[in-house]
């Protein structure tokens, strides 16, 4: 449900000890609970917009671009060795999209990756992420999804060339939401706006690389492109170790880098997406975490080719 992570075949889970903690002590509802779709549009903005669904959320169109910002107002086509992958139509037409599927469902698809045939999804989607979602929160997303104008748009079916690879085993999904500071900032990078779906390197098996965690990332685009999601972690050589905490919120919010550039590519979607209406103390929690975790020497180059703005 965010921008393209086509070489993230099996996304970033929580990556706080103190959010497994949470996950661990602290069993699901049974059930969806009322959820509030004003506190649901905060979290499809602080998860950047959903953005692989496209702008309209009616997934990809067949026969159109397979990327944003091309495919626009659609969303995108994933093709990699998996096979080929559209993002699905999560609006609330009743025949071509999510508007059929029971509350329950919709949190099942996100949080676990059932669809509501029980099939499972591929883990481009990240559910894996989104698994960690306290229950309130996606029940308020799901509350929302269901405000935003239906689109009629029929999805191809997806072609893949082997299996799904199966969920791992995961602890429960926290009942509750971290509300503030360094658990705040874990709980929105790994559950919420996943940042690692994008700036964790994946192994030669496409699973996400926890050596490197947040250290940088190539992702591949289209017609043969790349573009470089930076290395976030404090290293002072080859991430962001020498910014401030502000400096991270500057640019979560606006977009601007300390040197005064500005970003582009994904991030820049991102940022449209949602992440530039974060509140204050949210964008300070995630700046505060991201200057928490181990620095790692990491400079991500992408092979010899026409890339994409810097993110």
């Amino acid at each position: 449900m965010r921008a393209n992570r086509l070489i993230l075949f099996g996304p970033v889970i929580g990556i706080g000890a103190l959010l497994l903690l949470v996950a661990a002590c602290s069993p699901t509802v049974s059930g969806p609970i009322p959820g509030d779709p004003q506190k649901g549009k905060y979290i499809f903005e602080a998860n950047g917009g959903c953005g692989c669904h496209g702008p309209n959320l009616a997934g990809y169109k067949a026969g159109g671009p397979a990327e944003l910002p091309g495919s626009a107002p659609f969303g995108e086509l994933f093709v990699g060795p998996f096979g080929s992958i559209p993002a699905r139509n999560i609006t609330p037409d009743k025949d071509t999209g999510a508007g059929r599927m029971t509350d329950a469902q919709l949190v099942e698809a996100i949080r676990s990756g059932k669809n509501d045939k029980g099939d499972q999804l591929f883990p481009i989607m990240p559910y894996n992420s989104f698994h960690f979602m306290a229950d309130q929160d996606v029940s308020d997303l799901v509350s929302y999804l269901r405000t935003v104008p239906a689109v009629s748009n029929q999805v191809p079916e997806r072609q893949l060339n082997g299996p799904v690879p199966p969920q791992p085993a995961l602890p429960p999904a926290p009942a509750r939401a971290p509300e503030s500071g360094l658990p705040r900032g874990d709980y929105l990078v790994s559950a919420i706006s996943i940042c690692g779906d994008c700036h964790t390197p994946t192994s030669s098996d496409g699973a996400p690389d926890r050596s490197k965690l947040l250290a940088g990332a190539v992702i591949p685009r289209e017609g043969g492109r790349f573009e470089t999601a930076n290395n976030i972690t404090p290293d002072t050589d080859t991430g962001i170790g020498n910014w401030t905490e502000q400096q991270i919120v500057t640019l979560l919010k606006t977009g601007k880098r300390p040197d005064g550039t500005t970003v582009g590519g994904l991030m820049a979607g991102q940022i449209v997406g949602g992440y530039s209406r974060l509140t204050d103390a949210d964008a300070l929690s995630i700046a505060q975490f991201i200057k928490s975790i181990p620095a790692v020497k990491n400079l991500p180059e992408p092979p010899a080719s026409p890339t994409s703005p810097r993110p």
